[in-house]
């Protein structure tokens, strides 16, 4: 008859517990986005503003922000939704709301052509307020497709650092994610 030598239980149970979570961990790490609540400061990033203002991911920095992500063309639907919903529910004078239309220029379009077409969309007030990064370092940093067909809303702290992210349609459920972010912040 063979033995097996005795390991005690809370020993192998702490090390196997240990091993399946540094694993998971290192799965995560390499396999999910590579920005997530409270992870530092936003990715550093140049745009231009339907204004024709240089803007850059500094002015991010000193309020509480809620960044409203157009991922594509496709997704200009989705973003419509979220900006009434948002500008209607959200207080102003305590967060900042920018949107951003990420692009991926085809070569024979300059950035100039994008402008004037998202000029033609955007009500003048907010063309200050509205973004064109010819970049795809959002969607890389949040995880999302570039092809996306769904706004995404991600909530900042004053520090730029990223607290929430909510990806699809406006919902009830999603409002309320983007409210209790908020709130958080406010308790801070």
């Amino acid at each position: 008859m063979l033995t097996r030598p005795m390991i005690p239980t809370t020993l192998w149970g702490s090390t196997s517990r240990r091993v399946t979570e540094l694993t998971l961990l290192a799965i995560l790490t390499l396999c999910g986005p590579s920005a997530t609540a409270g992870d530092g400061p936003w990715p550093s990033f140049t745009a231009t503003a339907l204004s024709g203002e240089k803007v850059d991911s500094n002015k991010l920095i000193g309020q509480p922000t809620l960044l409203i992500l157009t991922p594509s063309r496709n997704a200009a639907i989705s973003t419509r939704e979220w900006v009434n919903t948002l500008r209607s529910e959200i207080d102003h004078s305590k967060y900042r709301v920018r949107d951003v239309l990420a692009v991926n220029l085809p070569f024979f379009m300059s950035e100039e052509d994008v402008i004037g077409r998202a000029k033609e969309q955007v009500p003048q007030r907010y063309h200050d307020q509205t973004w064109i990064l010819n970049s795809q370092i959002m969607e890389s940093a949040l995880g999302v497709p570039s092809d996306s067909e769904e706004a995404v809303i991600v909530v900042l702290d004053k520090n730029g650092n990223l607290i929430s992210q909510v990806h699809g349609k406006v919902t009830a459920a999603r409002m309320s994610e983007i409210t209790n972010a908020l709130q958080s912040l406010t308790s801070d």
